[in-house]
């Protein structure tokens, strides 16, 4: 039996913050796997076509091929839209039926945990690992005392691919904050 982390989101872009929690992850000794799971469109996001799906998930493989325990999954481009957490688990589970799914999440999504689709659910087929982010919302306490629910000591990350979006519109430079493989992309498409 494995312990297989899932990191699931848009990744759109790929910022350095996902590379270190990638990694952060990938060192625990108590996951075995993680895999990155490239969501087409997630429900909490307005569908955005800045980088379409296929090479958000070509630029994952890229980028996170460094990594000997991170591998790069498409399952929810197979799944219908918007990608919920829970069917995505679920469709996890009948692959990895002997192994132990760790959901890993933001606690930014902590504070809204209780308005995914069938959260309680999550929590039974998912062990929850949530790694800290700025939040100025309090996490609703009883979310926190579940058991399968555990805060890890990840690094703070303040990079979000929504800042890294704004800052391309506004003509700025973003290299301190995405992996070349990232701005390659970008100056490939200019």
């Amino acid at each position: 039996m494995s312990n297989v982390g899932l990191y699931l989101g848009t990744f759109n872009p790929i910022h350095n913050g996902h590379v270190t929690l990638a990694k952060y992850f990938s060192d625990l000794p108590e996951l075995d796997q993680v895999l990155v799971v490239i969501s087409p469109q997630s429900p909490f996001k307005i569908e955005d076509t800045f980088i379409n799906d296929i090479d958000r998930l070509e630029l994952a493989k890229t980028i996170f091929k460094k990594f000997r325990n991170v591998k790069v999954s498409d399952i929810e481009f197979k799944m219908s839209k918007p990608n919920f957490t829970i069917d995505t688990l679920k469709e996890f589970k009948k692959i990895h039926k002997y192994n132990n799914l760790i959901l890993l999440i933001g606690e930014d999504n902590l504070v809204g945990f209780k308005k995914w689709k069938d959260y309680e659910r999550i929590i039974e087929i998912a062990e929850v690992y949530v790694y800290p982010r700025d939040t100025y919302h309090k996490i609703p306490g009883e979310i926190l005392k579940n058991e399968n629910i555990k805060l890890v000591d990840a690094p703070k990350i303040k990079i979000s691919s929504s800042r890294i979006r704004s800052l391309l519109k506004q003509n700025k430079k973003i290299d301190h904050l995405v992996p070349k493989e990232v701005i390659n992309f970008f100056d490939s498409k200019i």
